[in-house]
């Protein structure tokens, strides 16, 4: 089920607001998480819900473990053991099959029980969900979160259906006291808040992100014959697909929160805006940047004192940061891509800065489009023949359809000149002809949707 669908819109959403609105407390409470699970193990497989249930319930109970002791060498155990266990889940699930391919690509003999072993489906969202529960295990730690003893209040604050499966990436401080709110006060809903972020995200996510997948998908499926045009006809319509689908899902679930008085943080705020990589990443996917930059890079980069240690540790943590988003080793070189951009920027700053602002914007907005090459192509021989054709060893290749071209300049009009969606709190604030115009693109969006499609951010 995705948020998406005419099941998700016009039945699991009603019924789980006319469950939940009347109740209080405890039954609120587990109302909202038990439909979270039932979400979820509609978005794929029932035996999704296990893993997570694993997570949840360990962190839970070794959270209470560490903030029963007052010992040091206890609490570090505690936490060694649930940060163990947490990055085993995901090894396994996320990380087995790739390092089974590794092993085979260079030659070394792998038995047949190892590979069925490792040839398991990975469960939507895990990435999001341990991170959650890692980033509350760590801040427990440190001594910057309180203890949770209320288990439905735990498990609401790592399966919240709007931001389960593709983020935002919520942490605990943000969410498990919005919890205790509407636990206390009840479910206030932001209809016109909620609905107009919600018909945003749906406009971007079927309106333009699927349009354009499906006309960039036959180029990079059939790359044998890409050509210089269609080959920068894919790299500038991914660029925009990926934004629209991943920032479309961020805007529903900002909007789906909003209709549970709750409110989940910002994760897009114009990031091809950027004048810098390193302003780009504070506007891409911000709450996992956020997440990168408090729990891997700053722990890392503990030795102040060296320059070349600070850029060493930046890269190591984009190279990180790289393997989060996918298991291939495209996406470990796509985040080391961005680590070098990002300590080129440090290193060459006062340079940069001096830059007219529309150069250092252009310039951000083409390395950034580029780095998705590596994003994308499923292996490095097809990230290579695609820049070869960039640089336009295939010839020109056959020129882009008018409705592809259409479709790319109402992307970019989107990105560069459009308002922002987090810079109206609410609808009313908007004019009259822009609710008339968002009313009937979301209309558009209901009516065109037909066969739901598989958020991007889903696999990671």
């Amino acid at each position: 089920m995705l948020f998406n669908s005419t099941t998700f819109l016009f039945l699991f959403l009603p019924c789980v607001l006319a469950l939940c609105l009347p109740l209080r407390g405890r039954a609120l409470l587990f109302a909202l998480t038990i439909s979270s699970f039932f979400f979820y193990t509609c978005a794929g497989h029932a035996w999704f819900l296990v893993p997570m249930l694993v997570t949840l319930g360990l962190d839970f109970y070794l959270g209470q473990r560490m903030a029963a002791s007052s010992s040091p060498s206890w609490r570090r155990a505690v936490l060694c053991l649930s940060l163990s266990c947490n990055l085993a889940l995901l090894f396994y699930f996320k990380y087995s099959g790739l390092m089974l391919r590794t092993a085979q690509g260079l030659g070394f003999p792998v038995s047949s029980t190892w590979t069925e072993l490792f040839a398991v489906t990975l469960p939507a969202g895990i990435s999001f969900y341990t991170f959650q529960t890692m980033s509350y295990m760590i801040d427990l730690y440190r001594g910057e979160a309180e203890v949770q003893t209320d288990f439905w209040k735990f498990a609401g604050f790592v399966s919240f259906f709007p931001h389960l499966v593709a983020g935002p990436l919520t942490r605990h401080n943000q969410l498990i006291p919005q919890l205790s709110r509407i636990s206390d006060e009840g479910i206030v809903p932001r209809w016109r808040a909620g609905i107009y972020l919600f018909a945003i995200g749906l406009a971007k996510k079927v309106l333009i992100a699927d349009r354009i997948a499906a006309h960039i998908d036959p180029i990079l499926n059939h790359a044998v014959g890409m050509g210089l045009f269609p080959a920068w006809g894919a790299l500038l319509g991914y660029t925009l697909q990926i934004y629209f689908d991943f920032s479309g899902y961020s805007d529903m679930a900002i909007g789906l929160g909003r209709l549970f008085g709750i409110e989940l943080p910002v994760n897009f705020n114009s990031p091809y805006r950027s004048l810098s990589p390193r302003e780009f990443w504070k506007r891409w996917h911000i709450t996992l940047s956020e997440w990168i930059r408090d729990y891997v890079y700053i722990p890392l980069n503990s030795r102040r004192d060296s320059r070349l240690h600070a850029l060493g540790t930046l890269i190591v943590t984009m190279f990180l940061g790289g393997l989060w988003h996918g298991a291939g080793w495209t996406f470990a070189a796509w985040g080391v891509y961005h680590g070098i951009l990002l300590a080129a920027h440090r290193l060459c700053s006062k340079a940069w800065d001096r830059l007219p602002a529309l150069l250092r914007m252009t310039a951000t907005f083409m390395l950034v489009s580029l780095g998705w090459v590596l994003f994308r192509a499923p292996s490095f021989g097809e990230a290579l023949f695609w820049f070869k054709n960039l640089a336009g060893a295939g010839g020109p290749g056959l020129g882009l359809e008018p409705s592809f071209i259409l479709l790319l300049g109402l992307g970019f009009f989107v990105v560069f000149f459009v308002p922002n969606a987090v810079s109206y709190e609410r609808y009313e604030e908007l004019p009259v002809t822009a609710q008339a115009a968002l009313g009937l693109a979301a209309a558009a969006a209901i009516l065109t949707m037909g066969g739901t499609s598989r958020f991007i951010y889903f696999q990671f």
